[in-house]
C-alpha cells in the first residue's frame, strides 16, 4: 500500500504542543531520560510572540504531523550577508527515510533563496546518523569545532574587566 503524500506548512502558535513533543523526541534521541528544558509556553512566547526568535515548519501526512524543522536568521560576517541557521530537525522514528526531512530542508532552502540568504548552516554531533542525510542533500562538513559558553563559565567571563 502506497503512503499518502507529505506536505510542509508553516508552524503557528497553536502548534506549540506539537513542536514541544517533537523537541522532546529530539532530546530523547540525544540524551535519553533528559527532561526537556523548554516548555510549551516558552515555544509559544519565543516562536510566535511580538519578536519571534525562530521559525518552524511542520511536515504532515494526512494532516498528522510527522516532523519539524526550526531555524532562524543569522549573519555571515565575513560575507556581510544574512544566512539561515537550522536549530533542530526531527522526524518521528516511523517516518524516517520517508522523504520528510528532505522536504523540510528543501522548504528551508526555498525560504533562504526568497530572502537572499547566502547559505544555511547547522551543527550536528559527531557520529550521528543524520550526517549521511545532510551530506546527501549537499551540505558539507566544515570540520569546525562547536564551542559553548554557559552557566558559571559565562558568568565568570562576563565579570572580567568589570
Amino acid at each position: 500500500m502506497e503512503r499518502s503524500p507529505l506536505r510542509v506548512r508553516r508552524a503557528a502558535a497553536e502548534d506549540a504542543e506539537t513542536l514541544f513533543r517533537f523537541t522532546s523526541g529530539l532530546i530523547e534521541d540525544h540524551l535519553p531520560g533528559q527532561t526537556p528544558w523548554v516548555s510549551v509556553k516558552d515555544i509559544e512566547e519565543k516562536g510566535f510572540g511580538a519578536d519571534p526568535l525562530f521559525e518552524a515548519l511542520i511536515a504532515e501526512r494526512e494532516g498528522q504531523p510527522v516532523g519539524f524543522v526550526s531555524f532562524f536568521r543569522g549573519y555571515a560576517g565575513w560575507r556581510g550577508k544574512p544566512m539561515g541557521i537550522v536549530h533542530a530537525l526531527y522526524i518521528l522514528p516511523e517516518e524516517r527515510r520517508s522523504g520528510a526531512a528532505r522536504l523540510l530542508m528543501a522548504a528551508v532552502a526555498r525560504i533562504a533563496q526568497e530572502r537572499s540568504w547566502i547559505r544555511i548552516e547547522l551543527f550536528v554531533e559527531e557520529g550521528r546518523p543524520a550526517i549521511r542525510f545532510y551530506e546527501s542533500i549537499g551540505m558539507r562538513d566544515l570540520h569546525h569545532r562547536h564551542y559553548r559558553l554557559e552557566g558559571e563559565a559565562l558568568d565568570r567571563l562576563a565579570q572580567d574587566g568589570v
